[in-house]
């Protein structure tokens, strides 16, 4: 960031490193790099998915219409106004507002936690309605459409995993906001906040990819 700091806000340089400007740098280069190999895993599976739904396109329709629309669809308002009280936090940190700055950290973790709710709610609601093919037990309600399982499980597989890096990423932002509230921490570690807002934008990206794929392209 080449822009001048206020007073207060700054970072404390690792030993490791010869200039702040290098640490910073290395720390972006290290989030993005993570987050390019994590963003070609869901890719892979988005992939498959339009796949599936060229192959088997009656069958993948049929499941998909037991998506919750509506709550995929307020989920991804839910992470879109996360988005914006994460760049708010950003931008307090370095304004020097530590107090806005961790209120819109509070906030981001809660829109979170909301997310999860309401995807925690859908699965329940899929499992009424016996739309979860992978439990033996449990008999799958499209049993005569073999080839909407692939639909299925995959959906499964790319939410649960979107899901546990929200899960993730809600832990780490309570733990920093923890740490945040503490006096001089902009003084130390105001990259921390640009850094971990590069993660959470990432999670919210991939769930715009996947409301469509999933919930809009197949019904």
């Amino acid at each position: 960031m080449s822009e001048a700091l206020p007073e207060g806000v700054g970072v404390a340089r690792a030993e490791h490193f010869e200039s702040v400007a290098q640490q910073r740098y290395a720390a972006t280069l290290g989030i993005w790099a993570w987050l390019i190999t994590e963003l070609l895993l869901f890719a892979a599976l988005f992939l498959v998915a339009l796949i599936t739904r060229i192959q088997h396109p009656e069958a993948t329709v049929e499941a998909a219409r037991h998506l919750k629309f509506w709550i995929g669809a307020t989920n991804t308002v839910v992470l879109i106004c996360s988005s914006l009280t994460m760049s708010m936090a950003i931008e307090f940190s370095r304004m020097g507002w530590q107090r806005a700055m961790v209120r819109m950290m509070l906030a981001t973790a809660a829109l979170g936690a909301l997310f999860l709710l309401l995807k925690g709610y859908e699965y329940y609601a899929d499992y009424q309605e016996h739309m979860m093919p992978f439990l033996s037990g449990r008999l799958y309600e499209l049993a005569q459409s073999p080839a909407s399982r692939l639909f299925v499980n995959l959906y499964y597989v790319a939410t649960s995993l979107h899901a546990l890096h929200l899960f993730t990423g809600i832990a780490i932002l309570l733990g920093m906001t923890w740490k945040a509230a503490k006096p001089g921490f902009l003084s130390r570690h105001q990259n921390w906040i640009e850094v971990y807002g590069l993660y959470w934008h990432f999670i919210d990206l991939v769930w715009i990819l996947a409301f469509p794929i999933l919930y809009v392209v197949n019904r």
